[in-house]
């Protein structure tokens, strides 16, 4: 290992091979892009540095000359230099901030928009395995520290290195021997630096994870409220946002003192020197080997260089959350989707909409099955109904033909092609699905309907909520479609919300439906509203509806009956209530609680 190779790896600390290539591609995607203005501000950088040299080079003839030799003919000129010098160092400092800053915002809007869209594209269990908090965190503080060591990283290594390199320069030309003895000190002041910053690292990481865990206490608590208050858990919930606010508040305050312990550290070695140089400059002073003038030119530059030199000091503690902060990116970004459209798989538009579930097993936990291979067929228009307990697999059926999950084994077919070998996204354009969890979107009620089919007009928006039973309570707001629905259509009930989902997918006019579960958690005038919506929302389409209440699917072509992953019964209302099994107990039991 080389004297370069040495400096690298203690100035960065031990940083892996594929952080170095995470921050390499950082740069070559979202940085390099971007040259003119990079180039644009490291021009004005370097003019900053240049200028702010020559300023305190100015300082010179001013002692010399008009204090010490009382020559006033060049009083003026020194004048009109000093102002020329800082002016331009002014101007070059600003358009290199603004240039960055462009440059910064730029690179923040890109790099969310790609965060997003690699979010977005993974797997449901993804999303189950991180919660709300931790996904806030990536796009709130992780890339919020990137664009820091970008942008002030750049700063700092650009401006603030040329700065220290351009009166390092000017400290030779005065006095080679004085600079020469004070950079004696640089190397005793620079392993703290490199051992505090890996300190800093690791506690970094920990933070993020602390940051995680209150937005997920706090987004649970407020999509929770109700329960929250109903319960009288607000102690609670206030109890663990106060603890893990004082694991954070804990966790900055061991930042704290790892990052500013740089600064006493630099103000000491600082001293040493400047009280080296004062006495060292004074005795060759008096000697007359050193001219005030030049003296005075080398005491400023070393205060000049103070301030760059402490922002050089604590680049690597920053670095070392930037390299924490990559690499959580780049977990996301090259995070790739379990569930992908095969290489030749076709874009494919159902006809006739016959759905065939041959010998499907599935298991969300390895070994731990939740289908035990079900066979099931829809025919072309034909309405069928699945029952059965919680956890029997019913909601599992749905997710399996939408391929939010894959099938472990058998296959699922729609016009006898199989779900895996067409498009993934054409396969969710043929079917329409309304859950009874509805989402609804913080947006007008217009804009929530027209997310069935974007290119739809306000007419044929209209025109679903007619249909959808919705029209009339919609005109009677304030605002009419224009009303505004509120976080997860918070400013609705609970039949307003779902009549709304059901326009949805009316305006989708998909030749497949999927409903699960509906109207269970609608009262009864809510449901019989909605389920006139249902009905005319599956007229001639085909049909897979999960019910509860089983006084809604009597009228189903067929009826499928689930238990522990099974299809144990499958028929008409009436040949299923003949077999006096398990749908006609669940039935008995329902029409006894009506």
């Amino acid at each position: 290992m080389n004297i370069f190779s040495k400096l690298k790896h203690k100035i960065i600390g031990n940083v892996s091979p594929e952080s170095i290539q995470k921050i390499k591609r950082l740069w070559i995607w979202y940085v390099l892009p971007q040259w003119k203005l990079l180039a644009l501000s490291t021009i004005f950088m370097g003019i900053y540095s240049v200028l702010n040299a020559w300023s305190v080079s100015l300082l010179k003839p001013v002692f010399d000359k008009v204090f010490i030799e009382q020559n006033r003919d060049i009083l003026i000129t020194i004048a009109l230099e000093v102002i020329v010098a800082f002016g331009a160092k002014g101007f070059a400092q600003y358009f290199q901030s603004v240039t960055m800053t462009r440059l910064g915002a730029n690179f923040t809007k890109r790099l969310q928009g790609d965060l997003y869209e690699r979010f977005i594209s993974q797997d449901l269990e993804f999303f189950h395995r991180n919660n709300s908090g931790n996904l806030l965190v990536y796009f709130m503080n992780d890339l919020n520290t990137i664009r820091d060591v970008i942008i002030n990283s750049t700063t700092t290594l650009v401006r603030d290195a040329c700065s220290v390199v351009f009166l390092i320069i000017l400290m030779f030309w005065k006095s080679f021997d004085m600079a020469a003895a004070m950079f004696i000190l640089f190397p005793i002041g620079f392993y703290p630096m490199v051992y505090f910053g890996k300190k800093i690292k690791k506690i970094f990481r920990s933070q993020q994870s602390s940051f995680g865990n209150l937005y997920a206490i706090l987004a649970q608590s407020f999509q929770g409220v109700k329960i929250v208050k109903s319960y009288n858990m607000e102690s609670e919930e206030t109890k663990k946002v106060r603890g893990s606010a004082e694991a954070i508040a804990n966790i900055e305050v061991k930042m704290a003192k790892n990052n500013n312990i740089l600064s006493p550290l630099m103000e000491f070695f600082g001293g040493i020197a400047a009280a080296g140089t004062l006495a060292y400059g004074g005795y060759r002073i008096m000697h007359g080997s050193l001219t005030t003038g030049d003296f005075v030119v080398f005491l400023i530059a070393i205060v000049a260089a103070y301030q760059p030199m402490k922002s050089l000091a604590n680049l690597n503690s920053r670095l070392q959350m930037g390299i924490v902060a990559i690499d959580r990116i780049f977990s996301v970004i090259d995070k790739k989707p379990t569930i992908v459209n095969k290489s030749n798989a076709k874009v494919f538009k159902a006809t006739k909409g016959i759905i065939k579930v041959n010998k499907v097993k599935f298991d969300y936990t390895q070994g731990i099955e939740v289908l035990h291979g079900i066979n099931l067929e829809v025919k072309e228009g034909e309405k069928i109904a699945v029952v059965g307990a919680a956890g029997s697999g019913k909601s599992t059926l749905i997710n399996l033909i939408l391929r939010f999950y894959e099938v472990k084994e058998g296959s699922i077919q729609i016009d006898e092609r199989d779900i895996r070998d067409i498009t993934i996204e054409s396969l969710r354009d043929n079917i329409a699905f309304v859950s009874q969890d509805v989402v609804l979107f913080d947006d007008t009620i217009k804009k929530n309907i027209l997310m069935g089919n974007l290119n739809a007009t306000d007419e044929e928006a209209i025109n679903a909520a007619k249909h959808a039973a919705a029209h009339n309570f919609i005109i009677n707001q304030d605002q009419g479609y224009d009303t505004i629905v509120g976080e997860r259509g918070s400013n609705l009930s609970g039949g307003q919300k779902q009549m709304i989902s059901i326009a949805r997918a009316m305006l989708k006019n998909a030749p497949i439906l999927l409903l699960d579960e509906a109207t269970s958690s609608l009262d009864s005038k809510s449901e019989r509203m909605v389920q006139e919506g249902l009905e005319r929302l599956m007229k001639g389409r085909t049909s897979i509806v999960i019910a509860h209440r089983l006084s809604t699917i009597i009228n189903s072509d067929k009826i499928y009956v689930f238990e522990s992953g099974n299809i144990v019964e499958y028929g008409t209302h009436a040949e299923l209530l003949a077999l006096n099994g398990y749908y006609a107990n669940l039935y008995k039991i329902q029409f006894m609680q009506d």
